[in-house]
């Protein structure tokens, strides 16, 4: 049996303000006033925070510049007590310095310094040399290179030569890399040494210490001080200087370890007997005069000849002579040394431009088998001792009229005539 169901509506008479908080109950998200005021708080307090520490940052950064001011000003007062120090009563010459740069790292100080001498004519010669001092209870004190300003440990590889070395002579290695490279390779070209592997790079390490010129580590590795302490040139400054730029002093004494070097490992290849090793020694001071020139002749680029003038066959008696291994007997020892030199310089500047690169190894290697001069000329170049001064003379006298026909008009001090 259906039932029916019935609904009563009752309309209630309240205010209007009772009847909206009835009906508008608030939102589950909307914050309570509690909250707000705690969010207030944190944001006031990380203001303040980072106010504070603004303000204490302002003052530690003002106080570290301040004693950084200060620490200079004192290392350059050391470094002008040092000069007077060094300024002899007497000496013939005006010493100055001035601090040029300094930094800093936990209690040691690099400092760069120019020193410029004045001679008693006017002659100003500056160089740039660095320095290290240390702090100390009673200030600051001079001391040895401390290997933490040169960064970190770093690599750079050529076709001949591995550098090991450090961050701060990265630009001075950079700078030679490709130079001594050639000339390590045009040298060994010239005596005729094989081509090296990649696995037998020679090693250079560049230290952060001073090293004496030569040095050589136990595994056969050239050493090398940081070019960074070398006295060099001031860099930009174009006046006459006494030191080169250290780039190109870094690079001259590089050339003087791989010259030694590789001269002898040429001794111990051709086995060169004991007869010849004078003559060996000036064929050392000959390679190191064309040290600029070596890369090109090892290509088959002619010398450039000077004005000097050669007669081979007086040339040639002085090295086949008794003179160039008993000139320590001489009573005229340093001039005929020089007489030997000039020779010798001579006589090679004639094979390489008369014969090529090729011939120094074909000299070289015929001096580890043979005894006498007409002996080693044969086994070298095929020919006598006579065949070789007639090519000798014939080539002086080409050269020396090729020098005239370039020579300017009246250059002989004669008149010319159109």
């Amino acid at each position: 049996m259906r039932q029916n169901t019935q609904i009563e509506w009752e309309i209630l008479e309240v205010e209007e303000d009772e009847w909206a908080e009835v009906t508008m109950a608030p939102p589950a998200d909307e914050p309570r006033p509690a909250r707000r005021q705690w969010l207030a708080k944190l944001l006031g307090s990380v203001a303040l925070l980072a106010i504070l520490a603004g303000v204490v940052g302002y003052r530690l950064v003002q106080e570290a510049e301040a004693g950084i001011a200060a620490t200079e000003r004192h290392i350059g007062s050391l470094v002008q007590v040092e000069t007077i120090r060094q300024q002899p009563r007497a000496a013939p010459h005006e010493l100055s310095t001035q601090v040029d740069d300094v930094v800093i790292k936990g209690r040691a100080a690099m400092v760069r310094v120019v020193v410029t001498e004045t001679s008693s004519f006017g002659q100003v010669l500056p160089h740039i040399e660095t320095r290290f001092y240390e702090r100390c209870p009673a200030g600051w004190r001079r001391t040895a290179p401390v290997a933490a300003f040169w960064g970190e440990p770093a690599v750079l590889e050529t076709p001949t030569l591995h550098f090991d070395f450090y961050e701060l002579d990265r630009p001075y290695v950079e700078a030679v890399a490709a130079p001594i490279d050639a000339y390590h390779a045009a040298l060994r070209q010239i005596l005729g040494l094989p081509a090296l592997a990649a696995t037998g790079r020679v090693t250079v390490a560049v230290i952060p210490d001073f090293v004496a010129p030569g040095t050589l580590l136990p595994d056969g590795i050239l050493t090398e001080g940081s070019p960074y302490l070398y006295y060099a040139a001031p860099p930009g400054d174009e006046r006459p200087q006494f030191f080169a730029g250290a780039s190109t002093t870094f690079l001259r004494r590089l050339q003087g370890q791989l010259l030694v070097r590789t001269m002898q490992q040429s001794q111990a290849v051709y086995g060169i007997r004991e007869v010849w090793q004078p003559l060996v020694g000036y064929l050392d001071r000959w390679l190191r005069s064309h040290e600029a020139d070596l890369s090109a002749l090892a290509n088959g680029v002619p010398l450039t000849h000077d004005s000097r003038v050669v007669r081979p066959a007086q040339t040639l008696a002085t090295l086949t002579g008794g003179d160039i291994n008993n000139t320590r007997y001489s009573e005229y020892q340093e001039h005929r040394i020089d007489i030997i030199n000039f020779s010798a310089h001579a006589f090679f500047d004639y094979l390489v431009s008369d014969r090529g690169p090729d011939a120094i190894s074909a000299l070289l290697a015929a001096f580890g088998t043979q005894d006498t001069w007409p002996a080693v000329i044969y086994e070298a170049f095929g020919m006598s001792m006579d065949e070789l001064l007639v090519q000798w003379e014939a080539y002086e006298q080409a050269d020396t009229s090729c020098m005239k026909c370039n020579d300017p008009p009246g250059a002989d001090g004669g008149s010319f005539s159109p």
